[in-house]
């Protein structure tokens, strides 16, 4: 198989999101199955060479393709049913590569998926308000005067949504979703010390990895996983979350402690996040 390269080919272009480009490649019509394979190559596996780098960049890589005929040289020919024929031509394809930098977060230490996926990051910030009770207060300068409930502001505790996109799960964890729901790490995470961060829930889509060998497209999975941090800190600097409230007076220390019922349950339950990543067992 040969190909060539239009002249004005390639584009490339650089940005907050890193350097994209785009190549415009003709080839014989016949062969442009052949072509797009070699640059899409085995989905998104990383670490080896089936889906094409760009040359001298070999962080970005072969996103999308788009193939058209050159020109309208048609073979005439005439189809007995719709889902059978396509046009043919004589002459050649257009076939318009996009890359684009994807590289794999750097969470090695932090978090171990399955071998032959890989995980990327990013981070938003929110926020929770709440309110705190006017038993909690007094006024500073007059400790013996009633504080109204009118007085009392909403306060605004600062979240960390940290949100961790899964590719390439053959199989993923549905189990371990529905159990971790709702839930919080019982022990570090992401940084974060146990309670402190609430797994919020998980987005799933197909994921195109190739055309196998039946010429049928073969898929996985890309999971979004979202996570909110909650770091609120004591009078003493002490990082307390999910489980925590703050202790109104008439106490004699007022401050954020952590809630049980009767029976020394807290209000999230926790669970081990570790199991996110790993493939459903048969």
């Amino acid at each position: 198989m040969t190909f060539k390269e239009f002249a004005g080919s390639p584009i490339e272009t650089y940005g907050p999101d890193g350097m994209k480009a785009k190549r415009t490649l003709l080839c014989a019509w016949d062969d442009r199955h052949e072509v797009v394979e070699q640059l899409l190559g085995d989905g998104y596996e990383f670490g080896g060479s089936t889906r094409a780098r760009y040359p001298g960049t070999p962080d970005i890589v072969a996103m999308r393709t788009k193939c058209k005929p050159l020109a309208d040289d048609l073979l005439p020919q005439e189809f007995d049913n719709l889902t059978e024929g396509l046009n043919n031509y004589n002459g050649f394809a257009k076939v318009t590569v996009n890359y684009e930098l994807l590289v794999p977060s750097e969470l090695g230490d932090l978090i171990t998926a399955e071998s032959g996926t890989f995980l990327t990051y990013r981070q938003d910030s929110a926020n929770r308000q709440t309110t705190m009770s006017e038993d909690s207060l007094s006024w500073q300068d007059e400790p013996s005067e009633f504080v109204a409930s009118k007085a009392v502001p909403r306060i605004r505790i600062p979240l960390i949504e940290h949100h961790l996109t899964w590719h390439r799960v053959v199989s993923p964890p549905w189990q371990a979703i529905r159990k971790c729901i709702g839930t919080v790490n019982n022990a570090e995470f992401l940084g974060a010390a146990a309670a402190g961060v609430l797994f919020d829930g998980a987005t799933a889509k197909p994921e195109f990895l190739r055309i196998g060998e039946l010429d049928r497209a073969e898929q996985a999975w890309r999971i979004e996983y979202v996570f909110r941090e909650k770091a609120v800190k004591t009078g003493d600097g002490i990082i307390v979350g999910w489980n925590h409230a703050y202790r109104p007076l008439p106490v004699s220390n007022p401050d954020w402690d952590e809630l049980a019922d009767a029976n020394g349950n807290r209000p999230y339950r926790s669970s081990d996040f570790s199991q996110l990543f790993r493939f459903a067992s048969e």
